[in-house]
């Protein structure tokens, strides 16, 4: 089978989205800086304050309720809008628990834990 230069093409950014710059990363790539963004995240709070807590709430993580990184521009809308690095941007996230992370998203997910 022989591919076309428009079909190479597009295989080879199919699976890749834009920065704001025009960059093109993958979404493995993407993926891992999210979830580097998220341990980041958490780790910026329990240094600040010396616990994780739901930033809506106020629950503390201790209290057994567990806590999710919430993306406030989604990486869905970053990837389609040509902004991906706003999916790992720590200040495009805020530490919520489950019941404030389901409000704000209009979501209601069973996580299998609960």
């Amino acid at each position: 089978m022989t591919l076309c230069l428009g079909q190479m093409k597009y295989l080879k950014m199919s699976n890749t989205y834009a920065l704001s710059n025009g960059e093109r990363v993958k979404k493995t790539v993407i993926d891992k800086r999210v979830r580097v963004a998220k341990q980041k995240l958490l780790s910026n709070q329990l240094d600040d304050y010396g616990y994780n807590f739901c930033e809506r709430c106020k629950i503390n993580a201790s209290q057994g309720i567990p806590l999710d990184c919430s993306h406030n521009v989604s990486v869905k809308e970053a990837q389609e809008t040509g902004q991906s690095e706003l999916a790992y941007d720590v200040n495009n996230m805020e530490v919520l628990c489950r019941v404030c992370h389901q409000k704000k998203d209009k979501l209601n997910i069973n996580y299998g834990n609960e």
